[in-house]
């Protein structure tokens, strides 16, 4: 009778994620929103929400799927996700005509400047960019560039080396292969508190290149919808869910 109980429960509680509609979420290497692991595996904050919001309701199965900067326009189109998060309707989905349901605004933030911190270096080292070797993230856009995103015209225009993540970028400009590059804040706050005294050697803009209102971009039409997503991300924000993810991953205090 026990075992038949089990089997019983068992098949149940496989029917119940079974019945659950499953919304595929994208995302790209993007620290701390999404990281790469050792072992060919993926990390960061996008995947720890996509668990919260799979521990906080059971109607909806929230899967990640890798995606790149580039690739990620097409990749939508293409309905290889149906979800994409921290994320603008600025960056590019509007210059390619892609229709998209952004959520309310639930995390801000935005991109510093960083050089090599030298005797007599202040701020003012920031307030003109033009002769300066910049480093960025390839398919990112850049306040200071127009938002052009163009890898010839960031190269050509602005002197611009671009490579593959924050890490890189900070590398750089501590081994002296740029002057100045632009990083998210909330990497570099990560990044500086895993190793103590670094912020030493470098020269923190106190202005941001760009500030960041970090939505959730939804397929209209789609598995969920845009208002289905404000409700559950405004109830995690209520009860302290989002405030404790964002602490646990160094980007608030």
């Amino acid at each position: 009778m026990l075992r038949t109980l089990v089997l019983i429960l068992a098949l149940l509680v496989g029917h119940s994620a079974s019945a659950r509609e499953v919304v595929m979420v994208g995302g790209y290497e993007f620290g701390p929103f999404v990281d790469s692991l050792p072992g060919g595996k993926t990390g960061g904050l996008t995947l720890a929400l996509i668990d919260e919001l799979n521990r906080y309701q059971d109607r909806y199965d929230f899967r990640f799927v890798l995606t790149s900067p580039n690739r990620r326009y097409k990749d939508f189109e293409d309905r290889k996700f149906d979800v994409i998060l921290f994320e603008s309707p600025d960056w590019g989905w509007r210059d390619h005509k892609i229709a998209v349901d952004a959520s309310d605004v639930f995390l801000d933030g935005g991109e510093l400047y960083i050089a090599q911190a030298q005797p007599g270096r202040g701020q003012d080292y920031f307030k003109d960019l033009s002769g300066k070797r910049m480093v960025g993230i390839l398919g990112y856009h850049y306040g200071f560039a127009g938002f052009e995103a163009d890898p010839r015209t960031l190269s050509s225009r602005f002197r611009m080396a671009l490579v593959n993540d924050n890490a890189a970028s900070i590398e750089m400009i501590l081994k002296d292969r740029g002057d100045v590059a632009v990083v998210t804040d909330a990497y570099l706050k990560r990044y500086l508190r895993e190793r103590p005294g670094l912020d030493q050697r470098l020269l923190i803009s106190d202005t941001f290149d760009q500030r960041y209102a970090h939505r959730a971009l939804v397929r209209p039409g789609g598995t969920i919808s845009v208002a289905e997503i404000n409700r559950l991300l405004a109830a995690m924000a209520k009860d302290q869910t989002l405030a404790r993810l964002w602490r646990s991953h160094g980007i608030k205090d």
